[in-house]
C-alpha cells in the first residue's frame, strides 16, 4: 500500500472534517427522524388493522397519514448539509397528527371511535386506553414541535456543540 503524499493527507482531513461537521448538523435531528419513523409505522399497522377487520370506510386517514410521514422522512434525508433548511413538512406533520389525534378523542369521548378503530371492542376499558394513546401522541408530537422550534431559532444544545467545535478548528 503507498503512502499517501502530505497533499493527499490534508484532503483527506479537510474532507473527514467536513463530514464531521455534516453529521453534527444531521444529529440535531436525531431523535426527530426517529419519532417520524414510529408515527409512519403506526400509521401502517392502523392500515393493516382496518384491512383485517374487513372495513375499508376510512383507511383513507391512515393511508394519507403514511403518506405524510414518508414525504418527512423523505424531507429529513435532505437534512445531511452544513446550510438546513427549516423543516417546513415534518413540522406540518406533527402539527397535522396533533390535529387529528384531538378530533379522534373527540370521536372516542362521544363513542364515534368505532368508525376509526373498528378492529377494537366497544367498552370503557378500550376507549380510555385509546384516550391515553392518542393524548401520548400529542404529547410527543408537541415535545418535537418544541424540538424543531429551538431548531430553527438555532437554540438547540447541538447547535451550541458545533460553534465550539468549529471555534475550536479556526
Amino acid at each position: 500500500m503507498a503512502a499517501l503524499t502530505e497533499k493527499e493527507k490534508r484532503e483527506l482531513d479537510a474532507t473527514r472534517r467536513e463530514n464531521g461537521i455534516k453529521n453534527m448538523y444531521y444529529t440535531r435531528y436525531f431523535l426527530i427522524r426517529y419519532v417520524v419513523a414510529f408515527f409512519f409505522f403506526v400509521n401502517l399497522y392502523w392500515i393493516l388493522m382496518f384491512l383485517s377487520a374487513s372495513q375499508i370506510s376510512l383507511v383513507i386517514i391512515p393511508v394519507l397519514m403514511a403518506i405524510f410521514g414518508a414525504i418527512c422522512m423523505w424531507e429529513q434525508s435532505r437534512m445531511y448539509s452544513r446550510e438546513q433548511k427549516p423543516a417546513v413538512k415534518t413540522q406540518f406533520y406533527f402539527q397535522t397528527i396533533i390535529a387529528l389525534n384531538v378530533i379522534l378523542m373527540i370521536a372516542t369521548l362521544f363513542n364515534q371511535y368505532p368508525y376509526f378503530y373498528p378492529f377494537l371492542s366497544e367498552n370503557g376499558t378500550t376507549q380510555i386506553f385509546l384516550l391515553v394513546v392518542l393524548l401520548l401522541g400529542i404529547m410527543i408530537a408537541s415535545w418535537m414541535l418544541v424540538k424543531l422550534g429551538r431548531i430553527n431559532r438555532n437554540a438547540d444544545k447541538q447547535y451550541y456543540r458545533i460553534q465550539q467545535y468549529l471555534a475550536s478548528i479556526n
